[in-house]
């Protein structure tokens, strides 16, 4: 437990004090990973993967499958999957023909999950061309090679409650006052990594994952607590307690909460972690960080650094430099070109071999 006051004083706690032997990191990361879960209200047993092609179409470099496939508690995530388009491949102008491209074993792909930012429309802003500028890395990693899942987020694209509007959670955190919405993304996102590795076409030892702001802390928050992804790049979304100008960012809010029962503990000037600790769960994992300084969501990027030294003194610690690439810039809260081409470089390296 930390004392929210002192974290904004002197920043973000070392992770590798009083760290000697790699067993004394296997036991702070267990005790970091208990604390994370306990205050996410916990993750349930994935359930048995199903799902359902609403619809497919046809491109120059790819297919685009409109599907819905099983989560927890009932529900179904919509999604778009992007199969790579063989030389040889089919139209794909009937449901065999849809099928015969999901089932292919001619091919074993590499694959990867891009979760959304904070956007009305959420998978289609980064897997279809009515996404926005610098947000279509989803469409861009299928014309590349990957196939890729775009999942809609709760309260995001097609999971808007018709008497919501986008990205509230009043009524999720009424039906699930112990649990919350941290917690429901990440399983729904395990969800979504049990239907890739059910894919003949998908290579279901590299998996890997991608998102900015939303989607990027998403990706470490996943890739942290499931080994079954192989590398992530998270584009803007990784950020401190410490510095924080906004006090309930990550607790109970009058539009998208994450993590409620936080506020509790922040209004006695306590946090239970910091964010540098739950990142540090992605460790050993290829690891892909970018931050801007004219951030205007995450202006407290000066603290956040020092996060991201702190995790790149892990990596060094663990002999595994190569595997942590941190890049901070003076962009504001985007995922310019130049890095989308270096986060994908990135991917490459660990995805492709």
């Amino acid at each position: 437990m930390y004392a929210l006051s002192t974290l904004h004083q002197q920043g973000a706690p070392s992770l590798l004090r009083l760290m000697e032997r790699k067993r004394d990191w296997e036991n702070k990361r267990d005790a970091i990973e208990k604390t994370w879960l306990q205050c996410i209200g916990g993750l349930p047993p994935l359930v048995q993967i199903n799902f359902d092609i609403i619809s497919w179409e046809s491109y120059e470099d790819y297919y685009l499958f409109k599907i819905k496939y099983d989560t927890v508690f009932n529900d179904t995530v919509p999604a778009n999957l992007l199969i790579p388009k063989a030389s040889n491949s089919k139209k794909g102008s009937t449901k065999d023909d849809a099928i015969e491209v999901l089932n292919s074993s001619h091919k074993h792909y590499p694959s990867v999950i891009a979760l959304h930012p904070t956007s009305d429309n959420g998978k289609d802003d980064v897997s279809t061309t009515e996404g926005r500028q610098n947000r279509q890395y989803g469409l861009e990693l299928a014309k590349r090679g990957y196939v890729v899942l775009a999942p809609d987020t709760i309260t995001a694209g097609e999971r808007v409650r018709q008497d919501e509007k986008p990205f509230q959670t009043a009524s999720f955190d009424a039906a699930h006052p112990n649990w919350s919405a941290v917690a429901k993304m990440i399983v729904d996102h395990q969800q979504g990594i049990s239907l890739l590795e059910s894919l003949n076409c998908v290579d279901s030892d590299k998996i890997g994952l991608i998102g900015h702001s939303l989607g990027g802390y998403n990706g470490y928050f996943l890739a942290g607590v499931d080994r079954r992804i192989k590398a992530v790049v998270c584009s803007c979304g990784f950020s401190t307690f410490a510095g924080d100008p906004e006090l309930h960012r990550w607790g109970k809010r009058d539009w998208f909460s994450h993590i409620p029962q936080l506020s509790n503990y922040i209004n006695d000037d306590k946090v239970p972690f910091e964010f540098t600790e739950i990142a540090a769960l992605v460790a050993p994992t290829p690891f892909f960080l970018w931050m801007g300084q004219n951030d205007s969501i995450f202006p407290h990027w000066k603290p956040a650094a020092e996060g991201l030294f702190e995790l790149n003194s892990l990596y060094n610690w663990m002999d595994c430099t190569e595997k942590i690439q941190t890049l901070i810039g003076n962009s504001g809260h985007d995922f310019p070109y130049e890095i989308r081409q270096a986060a994908y470089l990135f991917l490459d390296k660990w995805l492709m071999k």
